[in-house]
């Protein structure tokens, strides 16, 4: 009787122990569930953060700034409600508030930046493009305020345009100075392409429209000839097949358009 008894107790206390370690278990999968969702949103704030930051220099507008700011205040309001005891998220919070009533900097106020290094204008236009695309994807969130997406897409869009006009200009100078005549053409005609289709063009892009349309004209004629012909059929053999497409689908230094 003796040795059931103890068998009793031995058998209640393993069950003990088993129950106890399942819920340290999951009382531990949830403490890590929650680590892991904290780490995701404040990820998330940061890379909003840092582009904040890569831009600070450029007028990108307060819209794409505000946005960015509403997109790390949500993700801080979510890390202060999985942690009320975090006071960084706190901090953090209240610095948001302030900046989202007053979204502007002073670079928004100046004209774009155009390195002279084509290496870095084409980078300048992949970050551009990348951003807008980035704006995009949080007006498809409950996070941001979807009518400033719109309106900061359009403007990103036209720095990037601005950047890529200038781009065109840039490599189509470089291919003159070597008397590559043929590839200056084509880029001035690509600029200038971009540059009928800008509504609102700044004083830059009126100078630059002025210098094109020089550029273009003092071009030896057949230069302007072979590149105007580009499409026909008679050219076809003369130039590469992504060369030749038409509307301009496709360019050198930028690859396939894209479509917004």
């Amino acid at each position: 009787m003796s040795s059931f008894v103890i068998f009793a107790v031995i058998l209640a206390i393993l069950v003990v122990c088993v129950a106890a370690i399942s819920i340290i278990q999951k009382r531990e999968h949830e403490k890590a569930a929650l680590r892991q969702k904290i780490a995701q949103h404040r990820y998330r704030a940061n890379q909003a953060s840092n582009i904040l930051s890569n831009f600070s220099q450029q007028p990108i507008g307060p819209e794409a700034r505000q946005i960015l700011l509403q997109y790390c205040l949500a993700n801080m309001k979510a890390i202060e409600k999985l942690a009320p005891g975090d006071l960084n998220a706190k901090k953090s919070i209240e610095a948001l508030k302030q900046n989202i009533n007053n979204p502007k900097a002073a670079a928004d106020n100046q004209k774009l930046s155009i390195p002279s290094d084509l290496n870095l204008l084409t980078q300048q236009v992949n970050q551009l493009s990348t951003l807008a695309k980035f704006i995009l994807k949080l007006s498809k969130t409950n996070m941001v305020t979807p009518s400033l997406s719109a309106v900061a897409v359009n403007k990103i869009m036209a720095l990037i345009s601005e950047s890529k006009i200038c781009a065109y200009i840039q490599q189509g100078k470089e291919s003159l100075s070597k008397h590559e005549y043929v590839p200056a053409q084509r880029n001035f005609i690509m600029a200038q392409q971009m540059l009928v289709k800008v509504q609102n063009k700044n004083e830059r892009l009126k100078t630059l429209e002025v210098e094109l349309h020089e550029l273009i004209k003092s071009s030896p004629t057949e230069a302007m000839n072979t590149e105007l012909s580009f499409g026909q059929p008679g050219d076809q053999q003369q130039q590469p097949q992504h060369e030749t497409e038409e509307n301009g689908s496709h360019d050198d230094l930028f690859g396939p358009r894209k479509k917004w």
